[in-house]
């Protein structure tokens, strides 16, 4: 039961929208009762969103297809090799936030079932956090910015400013070492710079698609992050200038 309801959420992920009678197709041997009771429990657990006819995928009905979701499609191998690594670094009781983002995101979903307190400014991310039983989570509250799927504006600083975490975990949109990491918008370079803040251990989960991929003009100092953890495709001049930096790279 546990395998068809995920074959089901991959399903609505896939095509963003699927018919009752097209799920049917794709499962013939399933009753439509059962098939309805899927989607009620699926809906349930947000994990998909039921409507007339169907389902949607959660970024097909807020209206975030084309971004979010896309980018959570791409080099997604890399993302659970780089989520794989990160997870290694967690202990029992650790405080940490993990920022909204799909590599983030891909991290979530492996995270041990072991007593942490994580609090996130991610909708997908939260999701995630909310399927495991001795984590404590916590939404940062703000704005919702459909873009990135996360909260943003003055509330999310705010709330953050009376934290402080073990590790922060986030994503780049991209990577030189001339230049730093590269945030796309003002509030993405200025939660990036509280969470170095407000962290003990600030670590970039990074595949090696980003490096050299400029896209903006913000950027975070290399020397400003502890720890990256990537794919294991980095040149050896990105990997040396992350080592001069002082940066860890795993």
């Amino acid at each position: 039961m546990e395998k068809r309801r995920q074959e089901i959420v991959e399903l609505v992920k896939r095509e963003s929208e699927i018919s009752f009678a097209e799920l049917k197709q794709h499962f013939p041997e399933v009753s439509e009762v059962t098939l309805r009771k899927d989607l009620k429990y699926l809906d349930s657990t947000l994990q998909i969103i039921r409507i007339h006819g169907g389902a949607k995928s959660l970024p097909a009905a807020i209206g975030t297809v084309d971004n979010f979701y896309t980018r959570s499609t791409k080099h997604i191998e890399e993302k659970r090799v780089i989520a794989a690594k990160a997870v290694k670094l967690l202990r029992p009781n650790n405080s940490l936030f993990i920022a909204a983002g799909s590599t983030c995101a891909e991290m979530t979903k492996v995270l041990p079932d072991i007593p942490l307190q994580v609090f996130t400014d991610g909708l997908v991310t939260a999701l995630e956090l909310s399927k495991y039983s001795n984590i404590e989570a916590t939404m940062i509250g703000g704005q919702i910015n459909t873009d990135s799927v996360r909260s943003s504006g003055f509330k999310v600083f705010e709330e953050l400013n009376k934290l402080h975490f073990d590790f922060s975990f986030l994503g780049t949109d991209a990577y030189r070492p001339d230049f730093g990491f590269v945030c796309c918008s003002a509030h993405a370079a200025a939660l990036f710079q509280t969470l170095i803040e407000r962290s003990d251990k600030t670590v970039v989960l990074m595949d090696s698609s980003k490096v050299d991929a400029i896209r903006a003009a913000r950027s975070i100092p290399t020397n400003q992050v502890d720890i990256v953890v990537s794919d294991g495709g980095l040149s050896n001049a990105t990997a040396k200038a992350l080592s001069q930096a002082g940066v860890m790279l795993l």
